[in-house]
């Protein structure tokens, strides 16, 4: 299926240059937390992400003796919530959990509903292996199938992802210009309600965090044909990288980064990348958020600026590749 695509790419530019870390000159963070504080995450309940997001908002609750609550803010490829996290107070009592949909929305909308100049990175959380599934009606059990399989159907295949303009959106397109076959791309308001449909027969394929996926593959209920990380998952040694069964290209790992308001003191980002960075380091959770398929990263809020910025740049370029359009 064919696909077009406007990047803005002058906006999406000149955002690299502004997206700050917040207003030192504000005020410091004595007390804080001093009341509850809210995670918006941009996916709906259940699901690896999900899970994540409230494993920290548990520890975070334990440690600061303060409710952590997490809101769920599904649709529009992660635009609403992160839109609800640049338009909140910038007091350290709003924070966002993001997909790289953060960066995906805003190289892909003509009109996002937030800037990054709007938001600061506070600690990359975890990065999130995309995979590709499908279904167990589907004739294949490895990706050289599936291409075979897919280039007999004359109407094309179907594929559901987590939104349009997702990862696996941008994944997919990739894919069906590189094998050469039509893809047909059907978008839903997270991975949760895209596995129930490919458990119930109604999508062929699909592409999702592996830590969604994982359950399901392991109970043969779908089966992972490909992942895109530069090395093999530890918990599936038996599925290849797109890259070593020869889509490059496609080869697209997400992750997930905490955000508060710009100008959110320095202080409180601090704080917050600090205690963030610990949980995610301890052994319970490491093994938990491994559990999901992720990898545990943490880190300052410099660093994840700088990881942020190169994460612009790489799926900008593979933007262009797919030929994915947000109309």
């Amino acid at each position: 299926m064919k696909q077009s695509i406007n990047l803005g790419i002058f906006h999406v530019f000149f955002s690299i240059g502004i997206f700050v870390l917040g207003n030192s000159a504000l005020a410091q963070d004595s007390g804080y937390p001093s009341r509850a504080i809210r995670i918006i995450i941009p996916t709906a309940p259940g699901g690896a992400m999900d899970g994540t997001a409230r494993l920290i908002a548990e520890k975070l609750t334990d440690a600061w003796k303060q409710p952590v609550i997490v809101d769920n803010r599904a649709g529009g490829n992660g635009a609403i919530a992160y839109g609800a996290v640049a338009k909140s107070q910038p007091d350290g009592y709003t924070i966002g959990m993001t997909l790289s949909s953060l960066v995906q929305t805003i190289l892909l909308s003509k009109s996002p509903p937030y800037n990054l100049s709007e938001l600061a990175p506070v600690a990359l959380v975890a990065m999130l292996p995309n995979g590709f599934a499908v279904g167990a009606n589907v004739p294949a059990t490895n990706m050289q199938q599936y291409i075979e399989w897919a280039r007999k159907q004359p109407a094309g295949v179907d594929y559901g992802t987590a939104g349009a303009g997702s990862s696996g959106n941008i994944m997919g397109g990739t894919l069906a210009k590189a094998a050469g076959i039509g893809m047909v791309h059907i978008p839903f308001k997270g991975e949760a309600p895209a596995i129930q449909a490919m458990l119930g027969g109604d999508l062929k394929a699909m592409f999702g965090a592996t830590g969604s996926l994982a359950a399901q593959a392991q109970s043969g209920k779908m089966r992972l044909i490909a992942v895109a990380l530069p090395n093999r998952l530890r918990d599936f040694p038996d599925v290849p990288t797109f890259a070593e069964v020869g889509y490059p290209a496609v080869n697209l790992p997400g992750w997930s980064m905490t955000i508060t308001p710009s100008a959110t003191p320095r202080t409180i980002q601090a704080k917050l990348s600090a205690e963030i960075s610990r949980i995610v380091r301890l052994p319970d959770v490491s093994a938990r958020i491994l559990g999901y398929g992720f990898q545990p990263e943490g880190g300052t809020p410099e660093a994840a600026k700088k990881f942020l910025d190169d994460e612009l740049l790489r799926w900008g370029t593979a933007i262009k590749a797919s030929g994915v359009v947000i109309e």
